[in-house]
């Protein structure tokens, strides 16, 4: 929970974070019934040794074909026939105007490894089964505010795989260099700089190789923190490499996180709401009947000290008048 001061009064900030129902969102065992319908329903016959998994929308920033691409080139490092025995399994639109067709990427980019789509609505149970069939699940947004099927894939103990941004940076159980976990603040606002690269076992983040500012009309600016595919590649190869065993034991450990100092479940999410109301209320100073204001008032002081959440970096001027001194001699 965070004071914000703003005018001279006292106005509150709390953080409620998204809770994950961890009783629906479960570790299951392969004999379970569901697992067995669900691998039948999506595979038939067919015995796969390495399941990657992507649930979210088919929409640009959520990078669905740079994840297609990063399964090929993760394929194409293997043994035919152990390619042959990988899938990636899209929960999501094939074809969006905000996204793309992505059967023609997959035709194009990825022709000749299995890609398994499904597109409809699916229950909850059968989402836990989703995540229970897959060894990790993938999301490498580019910018995000909080991503639910990370932290959903995070409780049924499945490992993951993700962008160091926004929201998702916050699943991967960060702490500094002693161990601890970190606050952001307004100086501070993300971790996608790389300040600090120590994370929890479950989770091989991948950090940003390009930041850059987006917006549109309800909001007009955001962080946009692009990874590559080609390291999306070896983050699926990471987890490739382990034993199921091992893989199994990250899984847990991110479960046992999300339950405890992780917070990243329904009780806790609960909990923080019922403290944020009670605070807000104890707490609360009435507004006149009526109050003037003016745009001087909020443009340009809508965050203190002139901060935007990163360090401005020094641009070294030195640097750049030996350049142009190297050019002017070869003129």
């Amino acid at each position: 929970n965070k004071v914000m001061p703003f005018k001279n009064k006292k106005h509150l900030l709390h953080l409620v974070p998204h809770g994950i129902n961890s009783d629906v969102f479960i570790p299951l065992n392969d004999a379970d019934k569901i697992i067995r319908e669900k691998k039948k329903q999506l595979f038939g016959d067919k015995h796969y040794d390495f399941v990657l998994f992507y649930n979210s929308r088919n929409v640009q920033r959520k990078k669905t074909s740079n994840v297609v691409l990063a399964f090929r080139s993760f394929c194409d490092n293997l043994t035919p026939e152990q390619a042959a025995k990988c899938v990636l399994v899209l929960h999501t639109e094939k074809v969006q105007d905000a996204g793309t067709d992505l059967p023609e990427v997959i035709t194009s980019l990825c022709p000749n490894y299995d890609v398994v789509f499904v597109e409809q609505k699916i229950s909850p149970e059968e989402m836990c089964a989703m995540y229970n069939i897959a060894d990790v699940t993938i999301l490498i947004s580019s910018n995000e505010g909080f991503g639910l099927s990370i932290a959903e894939s995070i409780m049924c103990g499945t490992p993951i795989i993700t962008t160091v941004t926004g929201g998702l940076q916050d699943q991967i159980g960060q702490v500094d260099d002693n161990g601890k976990q970190f606050e952001f603040t307004l100086e501070f606002g993300t971790n996608s700089v790389g300040k600090y690269k120590n994370h929890g076992v479950w989770a091989k983040p991948i950090w940003p190789a390009v930041k850059t500012i987006q917006g549109s009309v309800p909001t007009p600016y955001i962080f946009d923190d692009v990874c590559t595919w080609e390291e999306s590649a070896e983050a699926i190869m990471y987890w490739y490499l382990m034993t199921p065993e091992q893989r199994e034991k990250c899984g847990l450990e991110g479960r046992r996180w999300a339950m405890n100092e992780g917070g990243i479940n329904a009780k806790n999410m609960c909990n923080q709401f019922i403290k944020a109301m009670d605070y807000t209320i104890n707490n609360f100073i009435p507004e006149p009947g009526f109050s003037i204001h003016t745009t001087s008032d909020y443009v340009g002081n809508s965050q203190p000290h002139n901060t935007f959440g990163v360090e401005v970096p020094k641009i070294n001027i030195d640097k750049i008048k030996s350049e142009i001194d190297t050019t002017i001699i070869k003129l």
